[in-house]
């Protein structure tokens, strides 16, 4: 949902050339060093009332994707006089516009309608519009058009960034927040769920039934939503007694359970945390397919996609409590305290990324924590190869937004202390309740709690771009007057830096392992471009390996040479996984480590190892470099960890594998047999390009084996297609076409593709994906048409197929095709 990174270097250079202007003035001899921060100016929008309260009503023509609505605004003008009021509304057909028997005069554009009146501070008015609108996005009505019924009919809104204005006129922007109910009229056969709690279900005379929800408490207008299916609900409660109702598909009640897994236990967690209670009245969450994200905290009334949702074994292969956490976090960051302005999107995703890691380290220990921010940190140093824009740009990008923010945040616990930090941040929550905030309310925080100025901290982290980069070196030394003994760390910050992105400064860990097994840390701050740091070495013992920022809470580059004892010391010594896991990365670049070498090691981590991520990397190496195969610690590795009991484990051996040896055949075969419905998919694609005389035998073994997405059952289909079988190639169009959901039509593409197959059927099919409302599928309907249209027979069938376009753009796109 976030958008591309756009600006340039000139542009930053442009926002800051007042700030140069204002260190020049200041003197007259040598330049001053800037310290000021990078400031964008403010992107707020502007407005001339303050809705207070918003109540909408709407019935729907679905196969038609109508909306027929009423919207009625509360208000209290914000300034003297108001003579017109612009409410969003893309593509809307007002009826009127009235309050009581007053009729106002109203003028629509292609996005916005305009009321005319008077209207004073601060006397509180309203009016009510009647509308009807064919939304393009945010509503959407998956299943209405399937011909042939079997998929699922649904209606749902994504209202975030700024599409809330699709299907209803309103000031659709965040720093405004309104009380808001929703009154929805459908089919008595459906379960209908929107925000805030169900005050009335009405059954009609027509067969419809009228649900009317309302909020008690303000939020901005983009987490408002609704959802349409047929739906089961499991109840639960909070050990605070919030009620949480989770809705699952009604013909699927075994998915509840493994989708919802830890759910009551993430409120428990985050009002403990937070030390501010749950701040809405209930909390529901409801699966939809087609989904264009992949989760939106609307408030009260998550929506996820049902890619989520799933049984025990799709669990394992996508599990959604991680998300889960994320989008019950926004209830407080996000939907409680709102940003004001798209610079201060970070207050929203960036907490909501950070206590996720938060509760899996809760759940899994240290080690899981650190592995997320290693991802965390992996992001954020890709997306700094395009550009070095700041977390507050409003070009910032997910990886930022989502990631370094999120990795910022740790490195922010770990200047100020953890519980400190949550002080802070519960100060930040209660002074801001249900109102509207920028980065400065959370850096003051932590002056009014704990007297900390962190201007320093939110100014390179988060106003500036870049990341350091360090060289480090270690020597041992002795002082030959007084015999002490030490560890001499020489660090360099190697990164460019000048006024616009001065060196980084932090406090950073510096460890040293000794071979007597003792090991001595030193904690320095490091902010100019050399530092020497000083590691006592009290007992005169060898050094086995050093770390600098044990644990890598430090976002940041670095080069750290250290000899193959070093690392291997490391990889079996390191208190943290991290750390190990870095050590074994670096020996399995080693060209200089003889196959022989690096086959054992990894055997013998393998064995003493019991973090996943480890262990993964280690059987992923093995199975990927066939020239270990020759080692019997390498295959025997490789068989135990087919029968690991960590699912990602024995999925990285199966996704390494390029093709199954002989003497693993046995064991992965019995991959086929997994719990796991991607490693069953992948071990029957494996053994049958391994082994083709037998391909129909794996086939047949897994038949009862549809996998989430049918992902193994199209495997299969494919395996059969590619011996000639026709009606596996039907199968396969069919689960193209818009009677599945977007995932389960990707993997169909993606099996014709490989088979290079193409029909009429599949032209129509691949047309309807290719302007979906749902951009993978676009992508990969996009990538099918054009490699099929390489081929002049295939070409053909698109260009005749041109005409059952409805819209002139479309038949353009296509056209760029054909060319």
């Amino acid at each position: 949902m976030m958008r591309k990174t756009t600006a340039t270097g000139f542009l930053l250079w442009l926002a800051l050339c007042p700030l140069l202007l204002v260190a020049q003035l200041g003197q007259s001899t040598e330049p001053e060093r800037i310290v000021t921060r990078f400031e964008l100016p403010s992107t707020e929008r502007e407005r001339l009332v303050d809705f207070e309260h918003i109540r909408i009503a709407v019935r729907f023509d679905p196969p038609a994707k109508r909306v027929i609505g009423q919207v009625t605004h509360v208000f209290t003008p914000l300034r003297d006089r108001v003579d017109s009021i612009v409410l969003d509304g893309i593509g809307m057909m007002v009826q009127r516009v009235y309050r009581g028997d007053t009729m106002y005069r109203f003028r629509t554009t292609d996005s916005t309608v305009v009321i005319y009146g008077t209207w004073r501070y601060p006397s509180r008015d309203s009016f009510t519009i009647d509308y009807e609108c064919s939304p393009k996005r945010g509503m959407y009505f998956p299943g209405w058009d399937d011909p042939t019924g079997r998929k699922r009919k649904q209606i749902w809104t994504q209202g975030q960034p700024f599409d809330t204005r699709h299907w209803v006129p309103i000031y659709d922007y965040p720093n405004d927040k309104a009380i808001t109910e929703t009154i929805i009229t459908f089919d008595s056969a459906y379960t209908v769920l929107s925000n805030g709690t169900l005050r009335e279900k009405r059954q009609n005379p027509d067969g419809t039934v009228t649900w009317h929800y309302s909020m008690t408490k303000p939020h901005a207008t983009y987490l408002i939503m609704i959802a349409i299916g047929k739906y089961g609900v499991l109840e639960r409660r909070s050990r605070s007694g919030v009620p949480l109702r989770l809705y699952y598909y009604a013909d699927k009640p075994e998915w509840a359970e493994p989708t919802y897994r830890y759910s009551a236990e993430m409120v428990d967690f985050l009002e403990q945390r937070l030390g501010v209670p749950f701040p809405w009245e209930s909390y529901a969450q409801v699966p939809v397919q087609d989904y264009i994200a992949g989760a939106m905290e609307n408030t009260t009334a998550t929506v996820f996609g049902d890619f989520f949702h799933g049984d025990e074994r799709a669990a394992l292969d996508r599990s959604y409590v991680g998300v889960n956490m994320h989008e019950l976090t926004h209830q407080w960051f996000g939907d409680f305290v709102t940003q004001r302005d798209e610079r201060s999107i970070w207050l929203h995703e960036s907490f909501a990324t950070f206590y996720p890691k938060l509760f899996y380290r809760h759940l899994f220990g240290e080690d899981y924590h650190h592995w997320m921010r290693r991802s965390e940190q992996r992001a954020a140093l890709t997306a700094a190869q395009n550009n070095q824009l700041p977390i507050l740009h409003r070009n910032a990008g997910t990886a930022r937004i989502y990631s370094k923010g999120s990795a910022v945040l740790d490195m922010l616990v770990d200047v100020v202390g953890e519980e400190q930090f949550h002080r802070a941040v519960r100060h930040y929550l209660r002074t801001h309740a249900y109102g509207r905030v920028e980065t400065r309310d959370f850096e003051r925080a932590f002056a009014d709690t704990l007297g900390m100025n962190l201007h320093w901290f939110f100014d390179q982290w988060l106003y500036r771009g870049g990341e350091p980069t360090y060289r480090v070196r270690t020597t041992p030394v002795a002082d030959p007057r007084t015999g002490e003994q030490w560890i001499e760390f020489t660090v360099e910050q190697t990164q460019t830096s000048d006024a616009l992105q001065p060196l980084f400064r932090m406090p950073i860990n510096f460890e040293v392992y000794y071979q007597d097994g003792s090991r001595q840390r030193v904690r320095q701050w490091i902010s100019d471009r050399f530092h020497i740091v000083r590691v006592p070495n009290p007992k005169k013992q060898p050094m086995l390996f050093a770390l600098f920022d044990p644990g890598s809470v430090i976002l940041k580059r670095v080069e750290f040479e250290k000899s193959t004892p070093e690392l291997m010391a490391q990889a079996r010594l390191a208190q943290f996984a991290i750390d190990r896991y870095d050590a074994i990365e670096a020996l399995i670049q080693d060209s200089t480590l003889s196959d022989s070498v690096k086959a054992h090691f990894l055997g013998e981590r393998f064995a003493a190892e019991r973090f996943f991520a480890v262990r993964a990397l280690i059987v992923r190496t093995l199975a990927g470099d066939e020239r270990l195969h020759r080692f019997a610690i390498a295959r025997r590795t490789l068989s135990q960890a087919l029968h690991d009991n960590d699912v990602e484990v024995r999925r990285a051996v199966v996704t390494a594998l390029r093709t199954v040896p002989g003497w693993l055949r046995t064991d992965v075969e019995r991959c086929l047999q997994d719990s796991s419905y991607q490693i069953v998919g992948r071990a029957v694609e494996l053994l049958a390009e391994s082994f083709p005389s037998a391909a129909l035998e794996y086939v047949e073994r897994v038949r009862d084996c549809e996998g989430a997405h049918y992902r193994v059952r199209i495997a299969c289909e494919r395996i059969r297609a590619e011996r000639g079988d026709t009606a596996a190639l039907a199968r396969l169009v069919d689960y193209a076409s818009p009677s599945y959901e977007f995932i389960t039509r990707e993997n169909a593409i993606a099996a014709l593709r490989a088979l290079n197959w193409c029909d009429t059927l599949l032209v129509r099919y691949l047309l309807d994906a290719r302007f979906h409302f749902n951009s993978r599928l676009v992508n990969a309907a996009r990538e099918a048409i054009a490699q099929f249209t390489q081929n002049s027979r295939y070409r053909e069938l698109f260009r005749r197929s041109m005409a059952t376009l409805p819209e002139q753009w479309q038949r353009e796109q296509l056209l760029q095709h054909l060319r």
